[in-house]
């Protein structure tokens, strides 16, 4: 597919939908797995987008990972909270010229299992207790290349009492970057390939999918403590960095789109 239509599919179905017309509806999800979270109030507003936009041609999508994994060096991380991503995107319809503004990811931090001492029942002091707030240290690609639906760039606060509010895994100049596919990844040992769930009706008009990475690398932590002190600490707790082949992704995700005239005629 020539990169002006291929970006303009991506634009048009938003991430969580760029890859259907290849994959194609699979089986359907159940109505009990959709997540709370699935409202356009994050939408970036009008004077946000680019000037002269039809309303038409330009949308917002609201995207939900109510589920899934999370595998960063040596913590191991069910997804517990839902980690929301508003954005808005849409097209030239002569030109076919795209454009994305994005809106916050907004994510409730994670209790780390094991805690400080990476120890089960160990944590029940809250000096000993880890939580995980992940965060974007950039706007997010939709479909950007190959078979990659969505690329993130994400930093990770990581919450102690000890280790202060700037104790972060990866950041702005330095993130995780996971190249999320519904096709089957192509990672380096120990890890082997995973595949995906490609876009399928969740019913109420919500398109559920799997997207998936398990070839990204994770940097070390950076600003834990007084003058980073404490950064040597975390990277023991977390086994960072941790090169690529030992990490994983994958996000049960709940995606709802309305057009801006839609949304227009409802308010």
């Amino acid at each position: 597919m020539r990169a002006p239509f291929r970006r303009l599919a991506a634009t048009a179905l938003g991430a969580g939908l760029a890859a259907l017309a290849v994959t194609g509806l699979t089986r359907p999800a159940s109505a009990q797995d959709v997540p709370p979270g699935l409202d356009f109030d994050d939408c970036p507003p009008a004077d946000r987008l680019p000037a002269g936009y039809d309303p038409t041609f330009s949308m917002c999508s609201v995207t939900v990972i109510g589920g899934g994994r999370l595998k960063i060096g040596s913590i191991d991380q069910t997804i517990t909270q839902p980690i929301k991503m508003t954005w808005a995107n849409g097209y030239d319809p002569v030109t076919l010229e795209s454009w994305a503004v994005f809106g916050p990811m907004r994510a409730e931090p994670q209790r780390v299992k094991g805690g400080v001492l990476g120890v089960d029942g160990s944590d029940f002091i809250p000096l000993l207790q880890i939580s995980a707030q992940p965060q974007l240290a950039a706007d997010p690609e939709l479909a950007p290349e190959g078979a990659i639906a969505l690329r993130l760039k994400l930093k990770i606060k990581t919450i102690n009492p000890l280790l202060g509010d700037t104790c972060f895994i990866g950041g702005d100049s330095d993130p995780i970057v996971l190249n999320l596919t519904y096709t089957t990844t192509d990672p380096p040992p120990p890890n082997k390939p995973i595949t995906g769930t490609g876009p399928h009706d969740a019913g109420d008009g919500v398109i559920a999918s799997t997207p998936v990475d398990n070839a990204f690398a994770v940097p070390k932590s950076s600003g834990c403590g007084w003058n980073g002190i404490l950064n040597g600490i975390a990277d023991f707790r977390a086994g960072l960095p941790s090169a690529a082949g030992n990490n994983t992704a994958i996000f049960d995700s709940y995606t709802k789109t309305r057009t801006y005239a839609e949304m227009a005629n409802a308010s």
